[in-house]
């Protein structure tokens, strides 16, 4: 082993690629089991439907609150789609950063200094993934499928 080798990192000899891949892909699931059914309750009419939610949505001092309410809603059920099958994971992951920045810290903010952790935690957590992807992109479990592959 030469010296320029002992300098390698582990995922440069290719160590950890495959591990790294499922986490991203178990990311990505993670997302659309959360959000596509969130979102499809909300278009269905469940909790009183896009109506009710934009009242929500003007009650948090939003304009336009039903173009808002339109917005995340379509974002919550289209977007989690892209990230399942693993193609334009970067380009679906800008809606839904800025949906759940909303819904974390807007909409849930308040349950932060309460440590109300079960209404902050799941949005907090969907957002740090949808971050990650947005990051590293889809991973090799993607449609293309390569190790290199990107949106």
């Amino acid at each position: 082993m030469n010296d320029e080798s002992k300098n390698e990192s582990d995922s440069e000899r290719g160590i950890y690629p495959v591990w790294g891949n499922v986490v991203l892909l178990l990311m990505r699931l993670f997302v659309a089991y959360i959000v596509i059914p969130a979102g499809w309750k909300k278009l269905s009419g469940g909790h009183e439907g896009i109506e009710g939610f934009s009242k929500y949505v003007a009650s948090l001092g939003f304009p336009f609150p039903l173009i808002s309410a339109y917005a995340a809603v379509l974002t919550e059920f289209f977007a989690p789609i892209f990230y399942v099958i693993g193609f334009g994971t970067r380009l679906a992951s800008v809606p839904l950063i800025v949906t759940f920045i909303v819904a974390t810290f807007v909409a849930h903010g308040s349950d932060v200094m309460s440590l109300n952790w079960g209404e902050f935690g799941i949005p907090l957590a969907v957002l740090i993934c949808c971050m990650v992807v947005a990051w590293f992109g889809p991973g090799s479990f993607s449609v293309g499928g390569s190790a290199d592959h990107e949106d």
